[in-house]
């Protein structure tokens, strides 16, 4: 190991840098741009339609059922006025029988007016259905294009991070086994700046002041061969001056 497989460190770190970033963005892209949110709206209205749907479906049925209703009503008292006009209704009977149509014809005004209400629930169903519709269609547009859009930002994406990763692999096999082993470990304990440059006496990772002593140290290890990188006594990263 020397000063050189420490520059080329360097290399590989700011590698490594980039592909965390590049990965980072590419596992929230769909939450970043928007689209886990338009998602979620479209699922949601989606929700609201289905419950619409059923409404409507309650709402026409019970319409129809107060039509039917309604007619076997009319069609009661049609055949009663028949009977009086045909003069099969005795006289005696006349009475009674205007009776029952007038109770007859009570309880239609009654269908009548429970009609009308489902109507006009119907309606206004109609209505709320048709801006969820086009809220529905918009939104689904909008995720179409951003679906469209972060699959073109993935791919550009994943084009850098596979150009990188092949920029890796040349970086390693430039750098010493013990010493990729070495920055591994430190990578995994410290997350990022595994190799810290050492400026105005001061480590860069953890900004520890070095003492003049440590300085010369950390020079005379870089100026030769060494076994093993000299290290922060505080974060453990390599050291680089």
């Amino acid at each position: 190991m020397n000063r050189l497989a420490l520059e080329q460190l360097f290399k590989l770190q700011e590698v490594d840098t980039r592909l965390h970033e590049l990965r980072t963005k590419l596992a929230s892209l769909v939450e970043t741009s928007g689209q886990k949110a338009v998602a979620g709206d479209v699922r949601a209205l989606l929700q609201s339609q289905k419950v619409m749907n059923s409404k409507m479906e309650t709402l026409v049925s019970r319409r129809d059922e107060l039509d039917e209703h309604s007619r076997a009503l009319m069609a009661k008292v049609k055949n009663i006025r028949a009977k009086e006009m045909s003069g099969a209704i005795s006289h005696r009977d006349f009475a009674s029988t205007e009776a029952e149509i007038s109770h007859l014809e009570a309880q239609r005004a009654e269908l009548d007016d429970a009609e009308f209400e489902v109507f006009s629930q119907i309606e206004l169903l109609e209505s709320q259905t048709q801006d969820l519709e086009q809220s529905l269609s918009q939104k689904n547009t909008q995720l179409s294009e951003l679906k469209q859009m972060n699959s073109g930002v993935a791919n550009g994406l994943n084009a850098e991070i596979a150009s990188l990763e092949d920029r890796r692999s040349e970086l390693l096999g430039l750098i010493d086994v013990d010493l990729e082993k070495i920055y591994e470990e430190i990578h995994a304990r410290v997350g990022s700046m595994t190799i810290a440059r050492v400026e105005n006496g001061n480590c860069q990772g953890c900004r520890l002041k070095l003492s003049s002593v440590e300085i010369e140290g950390v020079k005379r290890t870089l100026a030769h061969e060494f076994s093993r990188p000299p290290t922060c006594e505080q974060c453990g990263r390599i050291l680089f001056i």
